[in-house]
């Protein structure tokens, strides 16, 4: 167990990566489930096992890619116990105030397709592909972040992000 000043500063850190990461696992989370509400359960329960795992004296070298490695296996889990996943549409979610992140490499994409669709296509594609394409277009990581946030090799994010992408390419094709 840590002593006192180790714990203060401990908390430090926490409240920190906190400010720094909770939007973006959330974000993270209620993309990849589907769900709002579910996704904001499931950021909530990632900093709970991360306090709970660093409370025990746990040393964490990558806060994010920690939080990320959590957050990832608690949304494995939920998938697991639902028997029936609900997707939100994209109007949906914004009428509550939840919105996708505008970023500057959306702006040069062909929108031929409706956010609505491409979120529908998106929970078709298996998880370790949606998985990657959702770090990539919508948290912004690069390859090599990717496979730190994974755990895997930087040959092997690409790999999955080019397959999801296109997956969901032969998906959003297929409606036309």
């Amino acid at each position: 167990m840590p002593d006192e000043r180790q714990r203060e500063h401990m908390e430090q850190l926490f409240l920190s990566a906190y400010d720094d990461f909770a939007d973006a696992i959330f974000r993270h989370c209620a993309l990849r489930i589907g769900d709002r509400e579910v996704g904001r359960d499931l950021m909530q329960d990632t900093f709970v096992k991360a306090w709970q795992y660093a409370a025990k004296g746990e040393k964490v070298e990558n806060m994010r890619a920690f939080l990320y490695r959590v957050a990832n296996n608690l949304i494995i889990d939920h998938v697991r116990r639902a028997k029936r996943r609900r997707v939100e549409s994209i109007e949906a979610l914004q009428e509550t105030g939840w919105d996708l992140r505008d970023d500057s490499a959306e702006a040069h994409t062909d929108r031929r397709f409706s956010a609505n669709q491409v979120m529908d296509a998106l929970q078709h594609i298996d998880e370790p592909y949606r998985q990657a394409v959702v770090l990539r277009f919508v948290d912004g990581y690069q390859p090599r972040e990717i496979a730190d946030l994974l755990g895997v090799s930087a040959n092997v994010a690409s790999v999955r992000v080019n397959r999801g992408i296109q997956k969901l390419k032969t998906l959003l094709h297929a409606d036309e």
